[in-house]
């Protein structure tokens, strides 16, 4: 979005006139918009409240001093020092130029009196205690430094500065806003909780829970090739109950498989007459595999995961749904 600055210039004005035009050309060219006695409006508020309110406008103060240290109030303070010393309470980025040669400035455009010069040399060792000025000696040449202090300034100390009005936003639209992104952050807590708890029963007629499972399986026995058995009976919560407490943190398909294998191995011990079947000789054809997945999913029991992976890994994960993890919880934990 295009931005742009407000600058307050604040020097006399009757001896600086050819340098606050020059001061005004340049900061225009960059786009920004300069402030200054010779722009104030006619107004009957007070005159330095007036400054004040335009100096709190501003984005960045200007600061030149010639060989005039100008009008005072009522306490003997310059209004150009006043404004200086408003700019520095507060806070505003300050740019300083200073004339270079005070004493080869024309008469008529230099103090009079003993006690103006004096408050000008009081003024100037202010600030050149406090900053780090920029010294000119024509019109041209402060135009020149105050564009490239300036381009240093943004980049600095960078401001919001000013927009155009159709991009700016009213109380009731910011409230507006505020209102959107708060039902926006409850759909979106919502959706987490919609993908985490299913909303559906599954299908009365889903084999589920104590119902019996039978598939055959193969193995080998010790000294013999590879044996097909008969069908193997477990029951779904069985089968949850080995691959349950791997899903709960997500596993994947790999470990899914092994769960399995341990759940028909135990199965398969039971029968006396192999009981010399080994663990790691289990096959259960991935069919199989699929099958129980499919059944899982269709109970609403098991999803897939959704913790955030590297993309090197291209690994299939699954993890145990609300559901899936309250009937783990009821057919396994410990009772009483």
């Amino acid at each position: 979005m295009d931005r742009r600055h407000q600058v307050f210039i604040s020097s006399t004005f009757s001896d600086l006139k050819e340098e606050r035009a020059e001061i005004i050309q340049a900061l225009l060219e960059l786009d920004c918009f300069p402030a200054g006695m010779e722009l104030f409006p006619a107004t009957s508020s007070g005159a330095w409240e007036l400054i004040k309110g335009v100096i709190d406008d501003s984005d960045y103060y200007c600061l030149v001093i010639g060989g005039r240290y100008g009008s005072v109030d009522s306490d003997g303070v310059g209004y150009t020092e006043k404004e200086y010393d408003y700019a520095v309470l507060t806070n505003k980025p300050i740019m300083v130029f200073l004339h270079k040669a005070p004493g080869a400035i024309p008469v008529d455009q230099a103090e009079k009196t003993e006690s103006g010069r004096a408050k000008l040399d009081a003024f100037r060792d202010k600030v050149q205690k406090a900053h780090h000025c920029k010294y000119w000696s024509s019109a041209e040449e402060l135009g020149g430094q105050v564009s490239r202090s300036l381009i240093v300034l943004r980049r600095t100390c960078p401001s919001d500065g000013w927009v155009p009005g159709k991009f700016a936003a009213d109380e009731s639209l910011i409230l507006e806003n505020a209102t959107l992104r708060a039902k926006v952050s409850q759909l979106e807590a919502d959706l987490v909780v919609a993908g985490t708890k299913s909303t559906m029963e599954p299908p009365a007629d889903l084999a589920r829970g104590s119902d019996s499972y039978s598939r055959s399986i193969s193995f080998k026995l010790p000294g013999k090739k590879n044996y097909l058995c008969e069908p193997i009976d477990v029951t779904w919560d069985n089968i949850l109950t080995y691959v349950g407490p791997s899903l709960l943190g997500e596993c994947t398909e790999d470990e899914f498989q092994e769960k399995l294998n341990l759940c028909f191995f135990h199965a398969i011990s039971d029968n006396e007459s192999w009981e010399d079947v080994l663990h790691d000789s289990i096959v259960i054809p991935i069919v199989v595999r699929d099958e129980i997945m499919v059944q899982l999913r269709a109970l609403g029991q098991v999803a897939p995961g959704k913790k955030r992976r590297a993309v090197s890994d291209q690994k299939v994960y699954w993890r145990l749904t609300e559901s899936g993890e309250a009937r783990l919880i009821q057919v396994q934990a410990v009772k009483r």
